[in-house]
């Protein structure tokens, strides 16, 4: 095995004659692995390694810096004429926080499928950062970048991670990052004929999910080397109010960012002539990433001229990946296949291959279910592998919609932490309890759509209390209950599995300054009798919330909820101090406590098979 070591400034060294590689871009070391005979035989992916020391010259003006190497990952289709091929490079999503792996190696093989040479750019992120300064803190015993304070956070126009959660603000260098892709679009068209590895040079594009599709569309729009085909997966787009998604612009741009910068990272207000042809795909409902984004960069590339093909799906959720089994957003990809031929990055045989294989996995379906008037394939309950998940609650689950953001529903976040086939449908809504939930059909809506083997997650408490509203109310010892046992025997008629939730602690201090054990009354309890009564799984979410509140004390328990100043986000002109709803922080914290519950509870772990393996709820879906 040979290393070669590349300089991004032209110069290249090497310690064997075998290949030598030059790059015109910026300052920084790369270096590629060439592996032995084999690894090459193995048809694994191959790996390339930068090394680049980043940038303290950015929007939030920060010192530490993030020495992680890069990595670029090589998928090359196998074949025996070593074919010249078109290359796609991924970027992979996770708000400028992580990378999300089902965004990567997954989406390269189905590239790989269509007869695509793919990479996978594993680029700098803030995770990246935050490992690089806890690791200054242990050599140097000090803090190169300091957690904000509340007000820090609400002039922010979100809610931060607190210094409880050991977590050190910085931002990224959005200049840096395009570099960083930049000299992976360099790297792709380099020809390795010993792994198979013939690309064809004028046939680079990129594809880029979430936060990924920004950083794909700010490369495509503002980098000095483009691609030549862009590919968007429900993009983040706008750095703007209300649209934008406050976790990538947090990581992004961090709280610094001067008022131009706004514009200058949002890829729909920088697209010109040189903008290549693109495909973009959201849903509507998106409730991380509103849709509006899609439809502004589609706009931008109307009104520049782009050929560009934008496909929004009625229903799906953010993250979604391959979508492989979801009933509207798995049509992507072949939707993107096709699109893909008429830009002639798939030969046409490939294309009907995959075409013909598809129609004889779904040949067992009936003529009556096969298709909506859109011609969309919807598969039927036989054909998916895995059961779906349904939500019945009020506001502090419910999707919000981009004039309420940043507030957020815990159930807006669940999926970060399921498997990427598992569909999840939040049918929760604001201000509804029990009683007015069944009153108005919504529980009937649900038990129509249910199948055998599906979940439904029950969460009510909040507004069962409203003595004052006699359409909501429903006293905790007899009418609640009773409700209660209305849902569950309903779900088990459908041959589903009820799941009750205890509502999330409200945020209340009693005088003594400890925490209200009573903040939602005699609710809780209730709801455990009738688990107790009737043998239903519970995840006591009040008890887990009211320990996080605890564990982080009274003023840092506050960066879960809805506090913001006067004037720090639009949506809220006159400020909001909430000690009942979620920022965005609040409810992925509140939905990594219900997974944790799930994985633990011994009545559910079948629906725990279903989880992603474990890990630190503060990464969780930050797209």
């Amino acid at each position: 095995m040979s290393i070669l070591h590349i300089t991004l400034d032209g110069q290249a060294s090497v310690d064997s004659n075998r290949f030598i590689q030059t790059f015109d871009s910026r300052s920084a070391s790369y270096s590629s692995t060439e592996l032995s005979h084999e690894a090459q035989a193995s048809q694994q992916p191959h790996s390339l390694i930068r090394n680049s020391t980043m940038s303290a010259n950015q929007p939030g003006v920060s010192d530490t810096r993030s020495t992680k190497p890069v990595s670029f990952v090589l998928y090359p289709v196998h074949d025996t004429k070593a074919t010249a091929r078109p290359c796609i490079v991924v970027l992979p999503g996770g708000g400028y926080h992580h990378l999300a792996e089902h965004e990567g190696a997954p989406i390269a093989r189905w590239l790989n499928g269509l007869g695509i040479h793919a990479a996978v750019l594993h680029y700098h992120t803030q995770s990246d950062y935050t490992e690089q300064a806890e690791s200054d803190v242990k050599e140097t015993g000090h803090n190169a970048v300091q957690a904000p304070t509340m007000e820090t956070a609400s002039d922010a126009d979100s809610v931060s991670p607190t210094k409880t959660q050991a977590h050190l603000i910085e931002s990224i260098e959005p200049n840096l990052l395009i570099e960083q892709v930049e000299a992976a679009l360099q790297a792709a068209q380099q020809q390795r004929p010993e792994i198979g590895w013939k690309v064809l040079p004028d046939q680079i594009g990129l594809i880029g999910f979430s936060a990924g599709g920004h950083l794909a569309a700010m490369t495509a729009t503002l980098g000095a080397i483009r691609p030549h085909l862009l590919m968007l997966a429900y993009p983040v787009i706008t750095m703007s109010e209300p649209y934008t998604h406050q976790g990538s612009r947090q990581h992004l741009l961090g709280d610094s960012y001067r008022a131009e910068h706004i514009c200058q990272y949002s890829p729909d207000c920088q697209v010109d002539e040189r903008t290549p042809p693109t495909f973009i795909w959201s849903s509507a409902d998106d409730a991380s990433v509103p849709v509006q984004n899609s439809l502004s960069m589609a706009g931008a590339l109307t009104a520049a001229g782009i050929e560009h093909e934008l496909h929004v799906f009625e229903q799906g959720r953010h993250g979604l990946g391959l979508a492989e089994g979801h009933p509207y957003c798995g049509a992507w990809t072949d939707l993107a296949a096709s699109w893909l031929q008429r830009h002639g990055y798939v030969d046409e045989t490939v294309l009907a291959n995959s075409a013909s294989a598809s129609a004889s996995a779904s040949a067992s379906a009936s003529a009556s279910d096969k298709y909506t008037n859109a011609q969309v394939h919807i598969p039927a309950k036989s054909e998916t592998l895995f059961p779906a998940i349904h939500i019945a609650g009020d506001s502090t689950a419910a999707i919000k919609g981009a004039t309420e953001k940043p507030m957020s529903g815990w159930g807006e976040y669940l999926a970060s932490y399921m498997q990427p086939d598992i569909i999840i449908h939040n049918h929760a809504i604001n201000g509804r309890s029990t009683r007015s939930f069944i009153a108005e059909g919504r529980l009937q809506y649900i038990a129509d759509q249910l199948q055998a083997g599906d979940y439904l997650f029950i969460q009510f408490g909040h507004n069962d209390s409203k003595i004052e509203d006699p359409a909501r109310y429903a006293d905790p010892e007899q009418a609640y209950p009773n409700f209660l046992r209305q849902y569950i025997d309903t779900v088990r008629g459908k041959g589903a599995f009820p799941v009750l939730l205890t509502s999330v602690s409200r945020r209340l201090y009693l005088e003594n300054g400890q925490l209200d054990p009573r903040a939602l009354g005699a609710y809780p309890e209730a709801m455990r009798a009738v688990a107790s009564e009737t043998d239903t799984p519970l995840v006591d979410l009040f008890q887990c919330s009211q320990q996080v509140y605890r564990e982080l004390g009274e003023k840092e328990s506050a960066y879960l909820f809805m506090h913001l100043r006067a004037g720090a986000h639009p949506n809220y002109p006159d400020g909001i101090s909430d000690n009942t709803h979620f920022s965005e922080q609040g409810a992925q914290r509140i939905a990594g406590l219900a997974a944790d519950a799930i994985r633990q509870h011994a009545q559910l772990q079948e629906l725990a098979k279903l989880l992603l393996p474990e890990r630190d709820p503060s990464t969780a879906n930050s797209y």
